[in-house]
């Protein structure tokens, strides 16, 4: 008998992962979102609204952050946890502090240069922009490498700057919030 148990013990393997439980079917629990911490919320923000958010309310207390695509624009609803000192701010990619009606209440620096791909931490991703503009894109240029996306605000209207890396076959595109293609000239 003691051999025999000698030989289970010795068939064991204490390092083997430990089985979950089956899952009862049917079974509730008050659980039902995932978990996400308006820490993790901020951090997953472009850095230019990152930025526009600190200058503006400092370290106030964020209750949740929201991305919406209005209107066919991209925006960053922030709530914070004093609803009364701080109301809702309405943020464009590319800092830009927007009114509830989405025009442009405070603009972002005068132009800002973000580079794609370089693995600076500093990308904007073509999700951040405008789905208007990222089909002007896809439909101008659907296979040219991106090299640089700049704004630049032209008198009222923000101006997405899309340079790419072979500029001989793909010139610089001057694109606004709806898809529309500008030249130097409209400026």
């Amino acid at each position: 008998m003691m051999l025999a148990l000698g030989v289970l013990a010795g068939c064991a393997a204490p390092d083997a992962p430990m089985q979950r439980p089956p899952r009862k079917t049917g079974s509730r629990t008050p659980y039902t979102k995932p978990l996400m911490s308006p820490g993790a919320q901020f951090g997953a923000l472009p850095p230019a609204v990152q930025n526009t958010v600190r200058a503006e309310v400092g370290s106030a207390d964020i209750l949740d952050v929201v991305k919406d695509t209005g209107s066919g624009h991209v925006f960053y609803t922030i709530y914070f946890r004093k609803a009364d000192l701080f109301p809702p701010l309405y943020v464009a990619p590319d800092g830009s502090v927007l009114n509830p009606d989405l025009t442009v209440a405070v603009a972002a620096p005068r132009k800002t240069s973000v580079e794609v791909g370089t693995g600076s931490g500093m990308a904007l991703k073509l999700s951040d922009l405008p789905p208007k503009v990222v089909k002007a894109l896809q439909e101008r240029a659907p296979h040219a490498e991106l090299a640089s996306i700049e704004t630049e605000t032209w008198g009222d209207r923000l101006v997405y700057i899309v340079s790419f890396k072979d500029p001989a076959h793909h010139p610089d595109m001057h694109l606004t919030a709806d898809g529309s293609i500008l030249k130097e000239s409209q400026r």
